[in-house]
C-alpha cells in the first residue's frame, strides 16, 4: 500500500487507513442514514469532515495498483465495510 499511496499524484501516505477509519466510522455510525454533505463543505479538512463516500474511493484506487495477490486483503476488508452498509 505505501507504494502505491507514494506513487501516484492523487493519493498522499497514510491515505488508505484515513480513508477505511472514514468509511468504517461512517458504515457503523448510528446516523448513517441521514448523512448529507453540508452546503458549506465543513471545516474543509479532510480528515475532519471529509466525504465519506468519497473516502470510500481511495481504497479502490489503492487496490488498482496493487497485485491481485497483496490487494485481496484490502478488498476483504472494504467488502465487508461494504457489505455493512
Amino acid at each position: 500500500m505505501a507504494r502505491v499511496e507514494h506513487s501516484r499524484n492523487y493519493l498522499w501516505p497514510g491515505v488508505t487507513a484515513e480513508s477505511l477509519r472514514m468509511w468504517r466510522e461512517f458504515v457503523r455510525g448510528p446516523y448513517r442514514n441521514l448523512w448529507r454533505e453540508y452546503e458549506g463543505g465543513g471545516c474543509g479538512v479532510w480528515e475532519c469532515c471529509g466525504n465519506p463516500f468519497e473516502a470510500r474511493e481511495f481504497p479502490d484506487a489503492v487496490m488498482r495498483g496493487m497485485s491481485r495477490r497483496r490487494a485481496r486483503e484490502l478488498r476483504l476488508l472494504v467488502g465487508r465495510l461494504d457489505d455493512a452498509y
